[in-house]
């Protein structure tokens, strides 16, 4: 009774750390592999991976395989305490690995490495005492060199069409304190989503969007930006269209239009659990006349919708604008409640799911 006692806990113990392992250890690895190697080299072989070359979600990702890592690292630690055998250990990494392979969801090179790592990392896992700190300490390693890589580009340059009454707004940004940083490298493990994105990934998809406004077949006189990332974007479309640009601000009647990096973790609970009971205030209006005026509303990201539907409702309700046509990059349809915006919001997108980081920072 007392050798059974000690296996169930150590079979529980073994698939705690495989189910670490899979859902974010193995992510954090693929964002590493993502912000250091070229894609094509890293991309999995399936065919709605070939054509996002442009802004790559991580579950496109392949390097390492998760599966024969995580196969590995819980095959090895079963043979290690003696629970299963050594050929059966083997034929579990074996099979798993094959499967990977003939489905084409991983190529022999991801495979390969997932099964040497699982195997390393079941050696550092063996000791029960320390070994999890290990294994964890390497992870934030790995946050901390992905994150050196992106700042490389966050802190680059920022393009001639950006106003430069946006410059403060985006050095803020830059300067996201460190556990903010890290918090959303670990989010976008188990999301994963798209990591990053480049000034020159951004562009290509606002090309995308103006492309869309274009063939609408509608004559817009003007270009509103939600700030912070929709007005940094509206730049661009208004420059591409030669259309008037209007910035506004909108925030939780909480924040009082003082949003910190800390009010992020809140803004994704509430997002997630109770995104119906949002309150919000208008911190930066249009003095301008906008009656009758067909209006492009632009924002970067849009997730329940909440922060899109209010600057509808001013535009249309306070502002008097005729037509208000809502655009973003990114759209999160899991998130977003249709119910509530059904036939109202009629959202044109470039890009399905989220973006964790923008080419102008992290806090969003």
């Amino acid at each position: 009774m007392k050798i059974m006692k000690i296996n169930t806990k150590i079979l529980t113990f073994i698939i705690l750390i495989s189910i670490y392992h899979y859902f974010i250890h193995n992510g954090l690895e693929k964002m590493f592999s993502q912000a250091y190697f070229d894609y094509n080299s890293v991309k999995r072989p399936l065919l709605n991976c070939s054509s996002e070359n442009n802004s790559p979600k991580l579950s496109c990702i392949g390097m390492p395989s998760g599966h024969a890592e995580t196969a590995s690292v819980f095959s090895f630690l079963l043979y290690f305490y003696k629970i299963i055998p050594l050929w059966l250990c083997l034929l579990i990494i074996s099979v798993i690995s094959l499967q990977r392979i003939t489905s084409k969801m991983h190529t022999l090179n991801q495979v390969a490495m997932g099964s040497i790592l699982g195997l390393l990392y079941a050696l550092i896992y063996k000791n029960l005492t320390y070994g999890f700190g290990i294994v964890f300490t390497i992870g934030i390693l790995i946050v901390l060199l992905t994150i050196h890589k992106i700042d490389q580009q966050v802190y680059g340059p920022v393009p001639d069409w950006v106003n430069q009454n946006m410059y403060d707004s985006i050095k803020k940004k830059q300067n996201t304190p460190i556990y903010y940083k890290i918090s959303t490298i670990y989010t976008n493990s188990i999301v994963q989503g798209r990591t990053f994105l480049t000034w020159n990934q951004l562009e290509k998809s606002l090309d995308k969007i103006v492309e869309k406004i274009n063939k609408s077949g509608t004559k817009f006189d003007a270009v509103v930006g939600i700030k912070t990332g929709g007005a940094i974007i509206s730049d661009y479309i208004s420059l591409k269209l030669g259309l008037t640009n209007y910035k506004i601000k909108l925030s939780r009647e909480e924040y009082k239009c003082n949003k910190k990096p800390i009010n992020v973790i809140n803004d994704i609970l509430k997002k997630r659990f109770a995104y119906n009971d949002e309150n919000y205030i208008l911190c930066e209006g249009i003095d301008d006349n906008l009656e009758g005026k067909n209006i492009i509303l632009v924002d970067e990201l849009v997730a329940t919708g909440k922060t899109m539907e209010e600057a509808y409702n001013y535009l249309k309700e306070e502002k008097n604008a005729y037509i208000v046509k809502p655009v973003c990059i990114s759209f999160f349809k899991s998130l977003f409640n249709n119910n509530n915006y059904l036939g109202k919001l009629d959202i044109d997108n470039v890009l399905n799911g989220t973006v964790l980081i923008w080419p102008w920072g992290y806090d969003n």
